[in-house]
Formats: structure tokens, sequence, C-alpha cells
């Protein structure tokens, strides 16, 4: 049963910050609404206002480029990043998060800046945002400040104040000369739509068949996706030829379901799903380096697309 609260709608951001403000008791913010609703009727959240920003139209823009950044406002949906040329290009990892995000029904209603807010261990969004180095605008009464998607991952604390929320969403562009290329892949619940029990987030960077960067995020075996710092320092600065690039993506895909099996192991130790996860997290290492490696063709893991 949902509980009673009343409701004001914003029409610019502007309004919005005031009305949460001024209002009394609890409030808080709504946009697509697809966790909120159920936190609500489940008693997780209690609200006396919800403030609706679905009107509010700095929110809703499309993805632009400004000063080397892709630019997302935070009331995009996940339809709009899956099929969004620019995020496409720029963010591959985060249109595949939007391609693999719950139903059709939900990926037209739920929101990036949401999906951040929440902050759920098997958020979608996260993994990719962080491998991709992105930085996440906040905004309230007190003014605004912006995190980096690391910042918010490793604090202790809930990085969102009360009354506070996400209003834009930056990624830094590959420079000049460099060639992107990255990917998301998920094991998904068999019982609940598309719930990650893992999801990878890949990001690499080549420069005259060199890797100059390396970037990786592995979700719902903690309370924040993990970046894998160790792993991406061995592999930066390989050389990748034309005729070596099969065995030194074997190598990588080798090496990162190795690494990824230890981080589950000391991410979860004891648990019941330790057995499984450590190995269906290899299955999403070699999904992820065949997406890297297109050309050669290894697509060993297997597993991980069938959960998608």
């Amino acid at each position: 049963m949902m509980p009673e609260f009343q409701i004001a709608c914003p029409q610019n951001l502007a309004d919005a910050i005031t009305e949460a403000s001024r209002l009394q008791g609890e409030v808080l913010f709504v946009n697509g609404g697809t966790d909120l609703i159920l936190e609500l009727r489940s008693g997780q959240k209690k609200a006396d206002w919800l403030i609706d920003l679905s009107q509010v139209p700095e929110l809703q823009s499309l993805p632009t480029l400004e000063n080397g950044m892709l630019k997302l406002r935070s009331g995009v949906t996940f339809t709009r990043l899956s099929t969004d040329p620019l995020v496409r290009k720029h963010a591959r990892c985060l249109a595949h998060a939007g391609e693999q995000m719950g139903s059709a029904q939900i990926r037209n209603r739920a929101t990036l800046g949401g999906n951040i807010a929440s902050a759920s261990p098997a958020g979608d969004s996260l993994p990719a945002l962080a491998a991709l180095e992105a930085e996440v605008t906040i905004e309230g009464s007190e003014g605004a400040r912006t995190l980096t998607v690391a910042e918010m991952l490793a604090a202790k604390e809930k990085t969102l104040k009360a009354r506070e929320l996400v209003t834009e969403i930056l990624i830094p562009l590959a420079e000049q000369g460099i060639e992107r290329r990255s990917t998301f892949t998920k094991i998904g619940s068999r019982t609940q739509v598309s719930i990650a029990r893992l999801n990878l987030a890949a990001v690499m960077e080549l420069e005259h068949g060199v890797i100059r960067k390396m970037r990786l995020a592995v979700g719902a075996i903690g309370k924040a996706p993990l970046r894998l710092y160790e792993f991406e320092k061995e592999w930066e600065g390989k050389a990748v030829k034309a005729e070596s690039a099969g065995k030194i993506a074997g190598e990588i895909a080798g090496t990162l379901a190795e690494f990824l099996t230890k981080t589950v192991d000391q991410a979860i130790p004891g648990r019941h799903s330790q057995a499984y996860k450590r190995q269906a997290v290899q299955a999403l290492a070699f999904d992820v380096v065949a997406e890297l490696f297109p050309e050669q063709g290894l697509g060993q893991g297997g597993g991980g697309n069938g959960g998608r």
C-alpha cells in the first residue's frame, strides 16, 4: 500500500531547489521513480513531500559535447542512453548498460540521475561511469559541488545530503588521436528483470597500437562497484600490434579472469553466492575482452551474455 504524501511540481531547477529548502517534513526528489516507488511501498523510505523533476527542462535536455566533455543531464533515460549517437560514440559502455537495464518499460522511465542517487550495489550505470572516470554535479540550497564517481564510491557516508539532487554528469572525451574502446556486460537474476548478479565495465584507450589507458569496474559484489587498479596498471603501456593482438587479448582475458576471481573471494568471503560468482565472473572477463578486441573473435566466456 502506497503511503500518503504531497507532490510539488516545479517548472525549473531553481524552483526545485527553492521548494526543497522551504517545505516541511521529509522531502524526496523523484524523476523516473522506478526505484523510489518500490521503496515507498516497502517502507524503506518515507516522504511527506515528493518533488517531481520530470517537468524541469534543465534536467531533460539531450546529451551534448562541451569543453572536452560529454555532458549528460540527470533526467536522461536509459532508453536515451542506449540509443543516443554521442553516448554510443564516446561512452559505449554506458550505452551498453542502458540497453541491458531492466525491461523496456523501466528503461523508458528510469533516469541516470536516479540510478546514481539510489547507489544500488547492483546499479548498472555506476561501473560504466567509474570506468569512464565521470564527474557528477550535485546541487542544493548551499550551492553546487562536483565529485568524481570514484570519490562518490569511496565515500563512507551517503554522498548526497538531505535535499540535494544530481543535476549533470560529465564524461571526459578521449584526447585527439586516441582510440577509445569500451563495453559493459552483466549476468542478471532469472527471477527479477535484469537485476545484476554481476556486472563489469571496461574502457581501453589505444595510441599507435599501445594501451595508454585501461579502466575496469566490477559491480554487485560489494556496497559499491570496485575499480581494478592493480590490473589496470599491469596492462597500461603494453603494445598491441596487429600481428600480436590475438595473443595479447588472450593474455588480458586470462589475467582478468584470475584477477576477478580473487576480487570476488576478497569481497564476499564465505557468502553463499561466492562459489557461483567466482565462476561467473570469469565468463564476464572473456566477454568484455572479446568486445574490446572484436577482430580477434575470443568469446570464450559465453556466460555473460546469457544473463542480459
